[in-house]
């Protein structure tokens, strides 16, 4: 295919002291199995070698991209801002980001557009992904692929963005980031990623997304390897107050809106929140295997097949 009928797609590296993984990172970008590609890293402030590391490797491969930018900003300013910063400044009809140290697989690009190519309603697209470790390593764990394979089956068991909504906000789900691909004019009508958020850009997207009518699809193939190390943001115990604080701002902010205190399932919600975030347990036991019990949504989902 000439590049010219290829739509251009911008694929966003995000940075933040990504030293240690981004050539792995940006070395997969080169490697698609699409030609028609503008690449631009959004560096965060970072404080190590990150932003030097992506200069000279975009210098000398640019001739690989229709077009390349760099941008940087004087501050940190959390993911949802970074990730806004490189949409504005994107030519392309298609948005792909991928975190400075996760990889895409060479197919990525093309199957995303495959797919949405028989599927024209198709505006964001969610995959699935292969988890790896802090050497690349694949990592095999069968009980946590069955849950998050679980999680996937009720989110996508409906199949109206309403049906979505409300499905999201009675769970949030873990739509895992790295496997979106979006189209440009999405997330410019949704008004971006929320910038009110330092660390959560994809549970706001959601119901921003759904919000807007848009269905998002679910493409069953994985298109990114995404690595599970202690360095990463999501994962950082020292940041554990903040996220707690995000997470209970996202649900005044957007999921309460779609709960209602008259209908028991999601009065269970509230009920949940609660012992997670709330409940201090007795003599540092939280019991919250048993409590969950008592949560009309714990049997709802218990009881209903989502295969």
């Amino acid at each position: 295919m000439e590049v010219i009928k290829q739509p251009l797609v911008s694929i966003i590296v995000v940075t933040y002291n990504s030293s240690q993984y981004v050539l792995d990172t940006l070395e997969s970008i080169k490697k698609q199995m699409w030609q028609n590609i503008e690449l631009i890293v959004t560096d965060d402030c970072s404080t190590d070698s990150t932003l030097e590391i992506c200069s000279n490797w975009v210098e000398k491969n640019k001739h690989n991209f229709i077009r390349t930018k760099i941008i940087t900003y004087q501050r940190n300013t959390g993911i949802p801002s970074n990730c806004n910063r490189g949409v504005k400044k994107s030519c392309g009809e298609w948005i792909k980001f991928i975190a400075g140290d996760d990889m895409l697989l060479k197919t990525c690009i093309k199957d995303n557009l495959e797919y949405v190519k028989r599927n024209p309603d198709a505006r964001f697209v969610v995959s699935q992904l292969l988890e790896i470790n802090d050497d690349g390593v694949f990592i095999d764990n069968k009980e946590e692929k069955d849950r998050k394979d679980n999680m996937l089956r009720y989110f996508f068991h409906f199949k109206t963005a309403q049906g979505q909504l409300k499905a999201y906000a009675r769970w949030p789900v873990f739509l895992n980031a790295p496997s979106f691909f979006y189209n440009k004019q999405l997330l410019i009508e949704i008004d971006y990623f929320d910038e009110e958020y330092r660390i959560f850009e994809d549970m706001p997207l959601i119901y921003r997304v759904n919000s807007n009518g848009t269905v998002i699809h679910f493409m069953k193939k994985p298109t990114v390897k995404y690595r599970i190390h202690e360095k990463a943001v999501s994962r950082k115990s020292s940041i554990n107050d903040h996220r707690d604080k995000e997470v209970l701002s996202v649900f005044k902010k957007y999921r309460e809106e779609y709960l209602s205190k008259l209908n028991l399932i999601d009065l269970s919600i509230y009920y949940e929140l609660w012992i997670t975030y709330y409940w201090k347990g007795i003599r540092g036991h939280k019991g919250h295997t048993i409590l969950n019990k008592f949560s009309a949504f714990y049997w709802y989902l218990k009881y209903h097949n989502y295969n």
